[in-house]
């Protein structure tokens, strides 16, 4: 008989077990067992563990170990009223209120387990428990038997191996406690001890009820919902089409309201319908959309979306399928500043302990653990600094030793013990954290449905966010989206000006917003700002809407192998092929290439006469890769279309085609309200570029790399950067005229506390003014330093070092201000230096080149702008460049090459120096300006150059 502990203890009890559940489940269904037994410090793993025993065919034991005062005590669950019960426990536990007589309270459903060193207790709980004694060694079982005939063999199983004890102590020793030494591996197990398992959980019949749903009642009792739903639906609807509404919307919006009133959701949209609602009165901008409830009519007709679903061939179907019930999922984006006033408000809607943020685990990534363990080890920082950089951080530690320079840096520094344990610790749970969008409403207290945790941030549920659904809660994505924050910044500068701007009224063909995509000019546009984005739109040519949402949708792995024939066809240098007739109104759209998931199902409908229902399931399938249905279907889909009168072998063409494209298709609802949020920023760019410009780069403070390109691209327009000034300069960026005014935040160093400090206290009338205002509060003497250095009191008349080396003097004056009456001291002069001014480097003081790149100093024939080594693809060009990142790397071969960064005042090129020219490497250096000798070439639709020689700039 195989030893199957009921005493696994999980990560979930955190740093305190190196099993992760998938390892218990694992190692029980290799044992051929029946069952299997989690006992851990909490019940936050319980649905996990519940959920994989059952996909396994596992009776589930669930325990959890208690301490109260001294004693341990095992607390295992018999029935659904037990884990009811251990719910409360433990919100009692976690309160540090529980008690013996709590335990008694709630005993209904539970078995308690008395480790035998608490045997003491076994008389206080004998009348009100089923109680057991455990034991752990033959000793134990023979004394245990002396005071009770249920006994049971329980040792606490912290890892599979004996060895793994020292990699248990790093373990505890992260968590910042003690392991003490105890068996808590897989000991060996009698055969009575094993019948002393197989008795005990004979008693445990434990179901947990999945056929409740927990939606809240929107309106009040007797109120009917379905007929309010209905009635806003309605109304909205006439407001949104200005009375003119067609007959399709109206047979659209009456077979959306049935479905959902067929399927239970009612309540669902008139809860989200609720707090969007709130949202918008209260002046919080909220996305247009987002996933597939953007093809919903009632979502539209509610406020919910502002995506037109007929206008855009949108299937409530991708969204709410009647034929799969399973819970609707509407996201929502909302300023990042302010979704914590949503959530509030509706924590005050429905009840504290109804709402919850969903619970969610920090991980020992491969870098973390490794600067875990190295820090248990004492070792220096910058060897384990240098040792993380090297790990990539998306495979893990074991496939990282795949890299041959990292194999002999762990050698050369003798870190091999540091990556054998940390390779054994990576992945356990570290810490909880909260879920980044997830929020449950309930129409029960979450505390009698599931277990929670009590946070500053309110509750938490006690189980991540895979369980929730299937628990019958109701589970939405509050998503805190920056973009928002600058649009609604942008509006609100722009309404200072034209009071009756709306964002709702921007027209959908402005060619001034199109020329911005085609440009590529797409700097902090939303969804379309990434560099191999940009080469695609200047490609692509975008002239209308559909042209953005197909680029949304394009533009990911997979579907860009599609890319260059989508372009072709849009630009007529290919012929557009809709294969027949009555597929063109399904794929005009995207210049006969299937795009999105909803032309599937179209095609499907159009040719083989399936449901949109029966479509979407076979869509869900396709993407799921279930081979075994997608061959299944082929036949039918022949057959289907053959008797609708369609060819043989363009049923079996089309169908390959879907095939082709299911893996990649994109939802199309979501395409297009992401692709309305880009155009939106690029409206307000293209015809409002001063305000969109100013907001950006107040929202990116604390980006370096952002700002500095945002700052790049207002030089390019027009925009003249003044220089700082504490009487001018504020704590946010400011557009006078055509003067872009930096601010004190601007400089490395400088927060928004000692801005604000600065500028509420400004105008300065000389240095000792400006000391005596700002120093020793919000201001300190290394903040004025590099006020200094910035050149923020230039303004003051006076030399950089002049004003550094009047800052004790200045000093001394504030101290005396302070303690004598200000009138009897005496303002000190200026002494001015004899030293010569020293030139500040602008990476140093802003961390990014504002005034004048380093490359501007230097002037070399025949050199040639980066922004035109496009320009020159396969050719030899000179560029004198700044090095801005060097990384070596070496070949299979052991041979050393690099890869530089290199800039100039016009932009970025990636550069490669290969292994025949590697000793150029190690002549050059970081934050240098050189000249470089190479070839333009053209890798994966980027630009680099191949250098061939490199030039010291002195030496022209």
């Amino acid at each position: 008989m195989s030893y199957v502990p009921i005493s696994f203890k999980s990560d979930y009890s955190l740093l305190k077990s190196l099993l992760k559940i998938k390892d218990i489940i694992d190692f029980a269904v290799k044992n051929n067992a029946t069952y299997v037994g989690l006992l851990d410090d909490n019940p936050y793993g319980f649905l996990d563990f519940y959920d994989k025993c059952e996909k396994n065919n596992l009776k589930c034991v669930l325990g959890m170990i208690l301490k109260i005062g001294e004693a341990t005590l095992y607390l295992y669950i018999k029935n659904y009223d037990g884990y009811l019960n251990i719910i409360k426990i433990n919100n009692l536990k976690n309160d540090n209120n529980l008690t013996f007589n709590d335990l008694i309270k709630y005993n209904d459903g539970l078995i308690l387990v008395l480790p035998y060193n608490s045997y003491n207790l076994l008389n206080r709980f004998k009348t009100s428990f089923n109680v057991y004694l455990s034991y752990k060694n033959d000793m134990e079982k023979e004394r245990a038997l002396s005071f009770t005939k249920n006994i049971v063999f329980i040792n606490e199983v912290l890892s599979f191996y004996k060895e793994d004890t020292a990699v248990l102590k790093m373990l505890y020793r992260i968590g910042d406690s003690e392991y003490k030494e105890s068996d808590n591996y897989l000991i060996p197990a009698s055969e009575q001890d094993i019948a002393s398992i197989q008795s005990f959980q004979d008693e445990i019949d434990l179901k947990l009820e999945f056929k409740k749903r927990y939606i809240p009642n929107y309106l009040k009792d007797g109120e009917n919902s379905a007929s309010y739903l209905r009635s806003l639906a309605i109304k909205g609807l006439q407001k949104r089409l200005n009375g003119k509404i067609e007959k399709k919307y109206i047979e659209r919006i009456e077979f959306e309201l049935s479905v959902i009133e067929k399927m239970g959701f009612v309540d669902y949209f008139l809860i989200v319908y609720d707090y969007v609602k709130y949202a918008k009165k209260h002046d919080i901008l909220v996305g247009p959309g987002r996933g597939s409830a953007a093809g919903a009519l009632v979502s539209y007709s509610l406020g919910i979306t502002e995506i037109d679903p007929l206008k855009y061939n949108l299937l409530f179907e991708r969204f709410l399928n009647p034929a799969r019930v399973t819970m609707p999922d509407i996201d929502i984006d909302f300023e990042d500043i302010r979704r914590e006033e949503v959530i509030r408000y509706v924590r005050s809607r429905y009840g504290e302990k109804n709402v919850a943020l969903i619970l969610a685990y920090g991980t020992l990534g491969s870098r973390q653990v490794l600067r875990d363990v190295a820090k248990k080890f004492e070792i220096d920082n910058s060897v384990i600094d240098e040792l993380a950089k090297m790990v990539d951080a998306k495979s893990s530690l074991r496939d990282n030793l795949k890299n041959v320079d990292l194999v002999n840096y762990i050698k050369n520094n003798k870190l091999e013990v540091v990556y054998k344990i940390s390779m054994k610790l990576e992945g356990l749970k570290r810490h909880t954290t909260i879920h980044a969008a997830g929020v449950v409403i309930s129409s029960d207290p979450l505390d009698t449905i599931i277990p929670i945790l009590k946070t500053n941030d309110g509750i938490l549920t006690g189980c991540t966010m895979e369980y929730l659904e299937k628990l019958g809660l109701l589970k939405m994505d509050f998503l805190a989206l920056r973009n928002l924050t600058i649009i609604h910044n942008v509006i609100n500068s722009i309404k200072k000006i034209q009071p009756e701007f709306s964002l709702a009224d921007i027209p959908l063909n402005d060619d001034k917003t199109f020329e911005v995509f085609r440009r590529g000019d797409t700097d902090s546009i939303f969804q379309f700002e990434s560099v191999g984005m940009k080469r695609f739109l200047k490609k692509l040519s975008p002239r209308c809407f559909d042209d953005l949402v197909a680029a949304n949708a394009l533009f990911r792995p997979g579907p860009m192998q599609n890319i260059d024939e989508y372009v072709n066809r849009k630009n007529g240098l290919k012929k557009i092929d809709y294969l027949h007739p009555n597929l063109k109104n399904i794929l005009e759209s995207t210049y006969g290439i299937i795009v999105y998931q909803e032309q599937i199902m179209q095609i499907l409908v159009t040719m083989g006469g399936y449901t949109y229902s029966e479509a979407d399931m076979i869509r869900r399938a396709m993407s799921k890769k279930k081979h075994d249905v997608m061959e299944k279907e082929r036949t039918r889909f022949v057959e289907l279309s053959i008797k609708n009168g369609y060819s043989n072998d363009l049923a079996s063409k089309v169908y390959n085609l879907i095939l082709q494209f299911a893996d990649y298709g994109f939802n199309k609802s979501h395409s297009v309200a992401y692709a309305l949020l880009g155009y939106q920023m690029a409206y307000l760019k293209a015809n409002y570029p001063n305000h969109f410009q100013l907001n950006t780069l107040n929202m990116g403070m604390g980006n370096s790399t952002k700002i500095k390109d945002i700052i790049d691209d207002a030089k390019i327009r027009g925009l003249n950067i003044v220089k700082l000034d504490i009487n001018k300069s504020k704590y946010e960026y400011e557009v006078v005229a055509s003067d872009l005014i930096l601010p004190l935040t601007s400089i490395k160093d400088i927060n928004s506390n000692v801005s604000k400090y600065i500028v509420n206290n400004a105008p300065y009338s000389d240095f000792f003014d400006f000391f005596k205002k700002v120093y020793g509060n919000s201001v300190n003497r290394k903040n004025i330093e590099i006020l200094i250095k910035a050149g923020a009191l230039d303004s003051f008349g006076y030399s950089k070092v002049t004003l550094l080396d009047n800052i004790d003097s200045a000093i001394t004056y504030v101290e005396l201000c302070d303690q004598l009456d200000e009138s009897l001291v005496l303002k000190p002069e200026i002494t001015i230096s004899n030293s010569e001014d020293f030139e500040v480097s602008e990476l140093d003081v802003f961390g990014y080149y504002i005034y004048g790149h380093p490359v501007l100093k230097y002037k070399v024939n025949n050199s040639i702008k980066i922004v035109n080594d496009r320009n020159y693809i396969n050719k030899v060009v000179y560029n004198v460049a700044l090095i801005e990142k060097i990384k070596s790397i070496s070949t299979k071969n052991g041979d050393k090459m690099a890869f530089l960064d290199l800039s100039d005042d016009t932009g970025k090129i990636t550069a490669v120096i290969f292994p025949k020219n590697n000793d150029i490497i190690d002549s050059i250096e970081e934050h240098q300006v050189y000249e470089f000798i190479g070839k333009v070439d053209r890798r994966d639709e980027a630009y680099q150059l191949i250098v061939n020689k490199v030039i010291a700039i002195e030496k022209r």
